[in-house]
């Protein structure tokens, strides 16, 4: 419980800040995420995130996924989107992680793991289309790794969060269907709880140079609240 709650903590301000000094929010562009009606608590996996040793690197300790931490995150794609924000400038080695949870409920089975750079303010990783897809039903530990000293793991600052890939509904298919523009496909996954589809719809329109960064910084202060 403490952990979840100094991970609730670290995501209100990490999400402050996130809306003071990389996007511009606008009441306009409010999107309203509403967790899911079934919504789930994350498992106890979760509550190891933090530093297992002594990450010395400035800054490091602020590294937060921007997903939620109270509940389990809803996505209908089986290839989704994962974000992150970054505060500090130093490019530093860091390693995605994909686990299934098995039938004991234990996330054993590696699903996807991907090596790559840090970047000041908002990354993101994308499941490759070429790789097996998620599966509807089944719930997914995602984790990132900095790689404070490869040679002494136990230094290394990580950070965790649960997905669960759930079936999408005839209504939301057909309210999809009939609206194009991305703007409304961010409101309607927000209404519908599916944090990561909403995310990934709200980047899309940041670099498409549209509502630049509102609709984003607008879910991550209503995941903050």
């Amino acid at each position: 419980m403490l952990g979840l709650l100094h991970k609730l903590i670290k995501t209100t301000l990490i999400a402050s800040c996130v809306v003071a000094t990389v996007f511009s929010l606008a009441q306009a562009a409010r999107a309203g995420y509403r967790p899911p009606q079934d919504q789930k608590p994350p498992s106890g996996y979760t509550d190891s995130s933090g530093v297992r040793g002594g990450c010395h690197i400035a800054g490091a300790l602020s590294l937060t996924l921007l997903a939620p931490v109270t509940h389990v995150g809803q996505t209908v794609s089986s290839h989704p989107t994962f974000v992150w924000f970054v505060p500090y400038d130093q490019q530093l080695p860091l390693e995605f992680t994909l686990y299934e949870f098995d039938t004991n409920n234990r996330p054993s089975k590696l699903a996807y793991k991907q090596q790559l750079q840090s970047s000041s303010g908002v990354m993101k990783l994308s499941l490759p289309q070429e790789k097996q897809g998620l599966i509807t039903g089944k719930r997914y530990l995602w984790q990132v790794e900095t790689l404070c000293d490869r040679d002494r793991p136990s230094h290394n600052l990580l950070v965790r969060a649960e997905i669960e890939v759930v079936q999408i509904s005839s209504t939301l298919r057909v309210a999809l269907a009939n609206h194009q523009e991305k703007l409304q496909k961010v409101t309607l996954y927000a209404e519908a709880g599916l944090w990561y589809d909403a995310m990934t719809e709200a980047l899309a329109l940041t670099e498409n140079g549209q509502q630049i960064g509102k609709v984003a910084a607008s879910l991550i202060q209503d995941l903050a609240q």
